[in-house]
């Protein structure tokens, strides 16, 4: 999981960290320079004060030495000494009493036997001290030196000099240093945030290129920097670039190609996850369920496809690696029927990952398995009923025969040749179901033919029915309508139904042929007054052998192929056929060509 922390910028974090650097090193130095300097000072104004103070105390050695009680001109050769030199000299008795100072009146001074130097010299060694003066108001360096005489301590003498001058020297010093650092500091800033500059700008380069390369802007190429490692790391996301964009576009060709197989496919695809979420799904499977396949990705399959079947069928494919396959109805306004093959997926672990689901939609094949059985039940019924008419009446003549009843054998004979016609008829009718069938998607080219001569050539036909009913034929068609058309399957398709309609006409009635251009097409409608029919049968009438009257039909003569060739005829020219009917009203069948 990525961190959503807030990130600081690299110059951000080098630059304090150069900052830091410069400002310790640089305090560093100055704290431990003064330091020294203040040292040094120190040390050498103790030499120095050590030899003045040598030498004052052989001085003073002779004249304590020669005239003891002389106070005042101790006193006097202190300040004398410390107008010339500068220098502090104090001389204190043993007793602590100081009878000579530099800068002091000797009468009014405390008793100095407390002070550390004083005691350190009253033992016959030399004292140093540093310490604040409260004569003088300042810090103090002193250095005490016993005066011996023989071994014992008849005075010390003193001299000091004022730290105070050192400090102010030191602080002068430090301030100038100081000075000197923040000068430093603001040129090494400067120079830090060029530096810092000019280490992060190519990166930040790098980063917008970065960025580029994300947002799928691969042909972008990043500048080489000056610096070899960044040069290297530059030329490295450049092959990068160029290599991802090489397998994205490997990629893409292959989504592309997988995507228009999918799409081409007439069985329809979907892959499931093992949480039974969908991965892909090709548009006819979407279809299938009612949904557009982009509205189906990641949803679960149960919201796409809610048949208890499919349901069943999915929860058996995911527990078993096996294939699986199984056929299942899809309820709907037009019933589907599926064969649904499960294969398991694996990722590149050969771990289980989901499902690859193929449905087939046998709908059809199932509805011509039907109708290849009701066919070949129907035909055999049309065909069982002629011969055993025949068989029988075969029988029936030959006994006559043998009676020598040639009246009733010629009227059986009779009765045979019309089974055997009906026979015919019926083997035609078929072989022109199967033509049809044959060229059904062939989509060969028509050619205009006139249709009025079409419709003449088909009533002709029919002129031996339409006389013996005396049936009023009408035929309203402009003589210089065309329609592309197969002229003798068209020719033959009119007949039949113009043949119905004087078949199922009482005598006397009056057929109907009239043919006009409406929009795309051209109507040839033929329209009857006779029986009718019932509004239930009029889905199933074009259907193979689906006679409304049974009886009647056989009576008349028909096979129960006619309207189905009719339509396969329509088909055939991309047509289409309607009819309307009411019973005992007559009907109305209209043919629509489609005018190329």
């Amino acid at each position: 999981m990525i961190s959503m922390t807030k990130k600081t910028k690299l110059i951000r974090q080098i630059f304090p960290a150069f900052l830091v650097i410069i400002v310790l090193s640089l305090s560093a130095v100055t704290t431990y320079s003064t330091r020294n300097f203040k040292t040094f000072f120190l040390e050498n104004s103790q030499k120095e004060l050590m030899i003045r103070a040598n030498l004052l105390q052989s001085r003073f050695s002779e004249i304590l030495l020669s005239d003891f009680q002389t106070v005042k001109y101790i006193d006097d050769q202190c300040k004398d000494i410390g107008n010339k030199t500068g220098t502090r000299v104090t001389v204190i008795l043993p007793s602590g009493v100081v009878v000579g100072d530099s800068f002091g009146e000797a009468n009014l001074m405390e008793n100095h036997m407390t002070r550390p130097e004083i005691a350190t010299a009253l033992k016959g060694k030399d004292g140093i001290s540093r310490r604040y003066s409260s004569t003088l108001d300042q810090n103090m360096m002193y250095i005490a030196l016993p005066v011996l005489k023989g071994e014992d301590v008849i005075a010390v003498v003193r001299t000091s000099f004022s730290v105070s001058v050192i400090d102010d020297k030191v602080a002068s010093v430090r301030n100038s240093m100081f000075l000197a650092m923040l000068l430093t500091i603001i040129v090494a800033v400067l120079v830090s945030f060029l530096i810092s500059r000019r280490i992060t700008q190519p990166i930040e380069e790098m980063k917008n290129s970065a960025a580029e390369f994300a947002k799928g802007n691969l042909a972008k190429r990043v500048a080489a920097p000056d610096s070899e490692e960044l040069s290297e790391l530059a030329v490295i996301m450049n092959h990068m670039a160029e290599s991802l964009d090489e397998k994205i576009k490997a990629f893409e060709n292959r989504s592309r190609e997988l995507e228009a197989v999918h799409a081409s496919m007439q069985e329809g695809v979907i892959a499931i996850d093992k949480h039974q979420r969908i991965i892909t799904v090709n548009q006819t499977a979407a279809k299938i369920f009612g949904f557009a396949a982009q509205d189906l990705k990641t949803r679960h399959i149960l919201e796409a496809a809610r048949n208890i079947g499919f349901q069943k069928f999915i929860q058996k494919a995911l527990e078993t690696h096996d294939p699986v396959e199984e056929d299942i109805l899809i309820p709907g306004d037009e019933d589907l029927i599926l064969n649904i093959h499960s294969s398991a997926l694996y990722d590149n672990g050969n771990k289980r990952m989901g499902t690859l689901i193929i449905f087939h939609d046998i709908t059809r094949i199932k509805h011509l398995e039907k109708m290849q059985k009701e066919f070949v039940a129907n035909v055999s019924h049309e065909l069982k009923t002629p011969l055993t008419s025949i068989m029988g009446f075969i029988e029936t003549l030959q006994k006559m025969l043998s009676d020598n009843n040639k009246e009733g054998a010629d009227k059986f004979l009779n009765i045979i040749e019309k089974n055997v016609g009906r026979m015919v008829a019926l083997i035609d009718d078929l072989l022109s179901l199967s033509r049809l069938e044959r060229l059904q998607g062939t989509h060969i080219p028509f050619e205009p033919h006139n249709l009025s001569n079409l419709i003449s050539r088909a009533v002709n036909s029919c002129e031996s029915g339409i006389r013996a009913k005396n049936i009023t034929l009408n035929m309203d068609c402009p003589e210089d309508l065309a329609v592309n058309a197969d002229p003798i399957l068209m020719e033959q398709a009119i007949i039949n139904l113009v043949d119905n309609a004087v078949k199922y006409s009482s005598e006397n009635k009056e057929v109907t042929i009239s043919a006009e251009k409406n929009d795309a097409f051209i109507d040839i409608i033929i329209q009857d007054k006779g029986c009718g029919i019932d509004k239930e049968h009029l889905t199933r009438i074009f259907n193979r052998f689906y006679r409304v009257d049974k009886s009647r039909s056989r009576s008349e003569g028909g096979t129960g192929l006619g309207l189905a060739i009719v339509k396969h005829i329509v088909q055939y020219h991309r047509g289409k056929i309607d009819v309307q009917s009411t019973r005992e009203k007559g009907s109305v069948f209209k043919i629509s060509i489609p005018v190329v």
